[in-house]
């Protein structure tokens, strides 16, 4: 009976609406991310950068590493403009932002797992051996936040005990790349289905990874 279920591979046919929610959301936490770095005074060519980098920069990276020249979000308008609407919407409401903060995050575990089935699915394309698909989608999904954290001078999040952001990202990589050898489309939605409930988990039971030198 699930085989007769006509449902759309959100991978290699994302629909533009949710491709530019999911960069719209990253820029936004990008942008932010400028805005509350205490330790610099970042203006607002920093913080868009930010933005541009979170939004897109995986993306970048997935295109670069696979030889998918000019990158995807550049041959269009659209993902350019939804990272300035980002920027703009930081700007106006970055005092309000807290009470918007569960939908963000929401969006967030979306996109991260959205970034990471797309980066999948493209290295597949390019031919690319299984664990090599795995891991250009956990680079699409976490590569933007690294090249933010290079540019304030810091560790990145998903190198240090943190929330395990990057495990996430293989996981969903991992669960998109397994299932989509059986069918495709459903994979796609078990990727990005199995970050956003991992990430509520995570979040809810306040889950860190542990240092390595940890006992």
């Amino acid at each position: 009976m699930i085989a007769d279920i006509d449902v759309p591979d959100l991978a290699t046919n994302t629909p533009l609406w949710l491709g530019l929610l999911a960069v719209f959301a990253n820029a936004v936490v990008g942008a932010l991310r400028g805005y509350t770095d205490r330790s610099r005074n970042w203006d607002i060519v920093g913080v868009s950068v930010f933005a541009l980098l979170t939004g897109l920069g995986g993306g970048f990276i997935r295109d670069l590493l696979i030889g998918n020249l000019p990158a995807e979000s550049l041959r269009e308008p659209w993902y350019v403009t939804t990272v300035i609407g980002g920027i703009v919407f930081v700007v106006l409401v970055r005092r309000f932002i807290a009470r918007l903060a569960p939908v963000i995050e929401f969006i967030e575990a979306l996109a991260l797992g959205l970034f990471a089935i797309i980066g999948v699915a493209y290295a597949g394309e390019a031919g690319l051996p299984f664990v090599n698909t795995v891991l250009i989608g956990t680079l699409s999904a976490v590569g933007g936040g690294m090249l933010v954290s290079v540019l304030q001078g810091q560790t990145s999040q998903v190198l240090v005990s943190s929330t395990p952001l990057a495990l996430l990202a293989v996981l969903g990589s991992l669960v998109y790349a397994s299932v989509s050898e059986w069918r495709s489309d459903i994979a796609s939605f078990a990727g990005v289905a199995v970050v956003v409930v991992a990430q509520y988990l995570v979040d809810h039971f306040d889950v860190k990874t542990r240092p390595a030198g940890g006992s």
